[in-house]
């Protein structure tokens, strides 16, 4: 007789031991990508004092061209009129010509060394930007893997009954949950990557204060600026991670205030038809709830073209009800899915679809080319609905 308990124990600490080998590696590429961008800021820095240095010397090089021209009509003059000019006066117009010219050569040559120095840095620069997208998308199959990896897992116990499937599907999505949270905390209290570069550009710019104040002043303005938008990054991403207006102020207005940077940002109009919600809708759900609508409203903004989006949010004592429409130009439904399915990609669709799917939710989706999408999904309230059913 088959030891079932034994055997699905065995297998789980298998699949336990290759996620974490997996989740160690996803872990190294995040260092590798942190190191690569550190290096791409210590080379934007550089790059930039580099082209600042090709614009002073090319303004030096047209003067002295300019000169070169002057200095080459006077040989002229003189060699055509001897009589009029000593020796002496002829060979200082001569030797000045003579170190006007090598000048000029010299500091042509040092634009070249400039110009050929900058062109490999934009190269290398490039290819920092390759590896860091390829780097990327890597993390983003590894997630995707490791999701699937984690629901097979899940799929092992054998679990017979809805009510144990909503439980597993509730402590996955109250653990990623839980990790955004802390996430959002490390890159509140600590964003060093952030800073880095602005570091290394105050440096510069102590130096610049003591030859030129009025240059090391536009150069705070400018760092000023830099770091204001690496805070509007910084913040972004926070709320990205986890909303704070969530816990404080609530899913409806938390989806309000969404939808708001999304028109602001895309001019798309977002009618919203939001009833209210208190304590009917468990937390986590909620938090599933404006995760759906968030990547929805991402896609439209990234792919459809939409002038117009209607969302609707609607709940019972068992279920709620979500439902986007968009005027956008729309997309084959059957193909789609089967690319999300057996290749993986659109990876915010893929996310929506595990969202609903962990949550024993249902999903429809329609959409024509030339005439937009609609999404409808159905999730119930609370853990306790699929026991009851």
């Amino acid at each position: 007789m088959i030891r079932k308990n034994t055997d699905i124990s065995e297998i789980n600490n298998i699949i336990k031991k290759i996620i974490e080998q997996i989740t160690s590696s996803k872990e190294m590429i995040v260092n590798i990508i942190d190191n690569i961008k550190k290096e791409e800021a210590e080379l934007i820095f550089e790059l930039k004092e580099l082209k600042e240095k090709i614009a002073l010397t090319i303004k030096e090089v047209d003067e002295l061209e300019a000169l070169d021209k002057r200095m080459r009509q006077k040989l002229a003059d003189v060699s055509s009129r001897f009589d009029k000019y000593s020796e002496g006066e002829i060979k200082d117009v001569y030797d000045k010509a003579y170190e006007v010219r090598l000048k000029l050569m010299t500091k042509r040559n040092e634009e070249k060394i400039l110009r050929d120095k900058r062109d490999r840095l934009e190269m290398q620069l490039k290819k920092l930007e390759e590896n860091i997208n390829n780097a990327q998308k890597v993390i983003s199959q590894i997630s995707v893997a490791l999701k699937y990896l984690e629901g097979e897992a899940l799929s092992l116990v054998n679990v017979d009954d809805k009510e144990s499937e909503m439980l597993i599907g509730i402590k996955i999505l109250e653990a990623q949950e839980d990790e955004r949270k802390k996430i959002a905390r490390d890159i509140h209290d600590g964003p060093a990557q952030y800073v880095a570069s602005a570091v290394m550009r105050i440096d510069f710019t102590k130096k610049v204060i003591v030859k030129d104040l009025d240059k090391g002043l536009n150069e705070l303005t400018e760092l000023k600026e830099v770091l204001k938008t690496a805070l509007k990054e910084i913040r972004a991403i926070i709320f990205d991670l986890r909303p704070m207006s969530l816990d404080d102020l609530g899913l409806v207005q938390t989806i309000q205030e969404y939808a708001k940077s999304i028109k602001e940002e895309t001019d798309i109009n977002i009618d919203l038809k939001l009833k209210p919600i208190n304590d009917e809708v468990e937390p986590i759900i909620q938090v599933a709830v404006y995760r759906i609508i968030q990547e929805i409203l991402n896609n439209i903004k990234k792919h459809s073209k939409a002038k117009n989006v209607e969302i609707k949010l609607d709940y019972g004592t068992k279920y709620l009800m979500i439902v986007v429409i968009d005027d956008g130009v729309g997309f084959d439904v059957e193909e789609t899915l089967k690319k999300v399915k057996t290749q993986g990609t659109n990876y915010g669709l893929l996310g929506i679809m595990d969202r609903v799917q962990q949550l024993q939710g249902e999903f429809e989706l329609e959409s024509k080319k030339g005439i937009g999408t609609k999404f409808k999904i159905k999730l119930p309230v609370n853990r306790g609905v699929v026991k009851d059913d």
